[in-house]
């Protein structure tokens, strides 16, 4: 619609603004999950001698699991990450738990982002991200979110 169409162009000069004025590219920190599938099959060895037939054996059912990485990163380069337990997923307390961590990682790998200038968080609109415990959270950990365009 019109309306949001204009909310994007305010939020964009926003933005760009803020950018020429405090320079703020090298404070941004986001986040991000992704799925990894994987196959821990044990395969057996058998020595064999020259001219000998190999052995068959059953093909056993598919076994993929899932997991699910979590990488936060700055423009330096990878702050933290972490592997959830298999069919666990984010949610408000995992994300405010990510948080601190982060944060506490980011403070030892890059002090100066921490001490000199306020980190900039820039994540989705996720309900685990705009939750309420997670709003209070960034407050507790001075952490201000970036305005995004619906």
């Amino acid at each position: 619609s019109e309306s949001n169409l204009q909310t994007r162009v305010d939020c964009s000069v926003t933005l760009l603004n803020r950018h020429n004025n405090e320079g703020i590219l090298n404070r941004i920190i986001t986040c991000d999950e992704k799925w990894i599938l994987y196959d821990n099959r044990k395969r057996s060895s058998q020595w064999l001698n020259s001219g000998y037939p190999v052995k068959s054996c059953p093909k056993r059912k598919l076994t993929q699991k899932k997991l699910l990485v979590s990488v936060w990163w700055t423009s330096a380069g990878v702050v933290h990450y972490s592997f959830l337990k298999s069919g666990q997923t984010i949610t408000a307390d995992i994300y405010c738990q990510q948080l601190q961590t982060m944060k506490e990682e980011l403070a030892a790998k890059q002090p100066r982002l921490v001490n000199r200038s306020r980190p900039l968080l820039l994540h989705d609109n996720a309900r685990p991200n705009t939750a309420q415990q997670t709003t209070t959270k960034l407050d507790e950990l001075q952490l201000e979110g970036l305005r995004q365009p619906p």
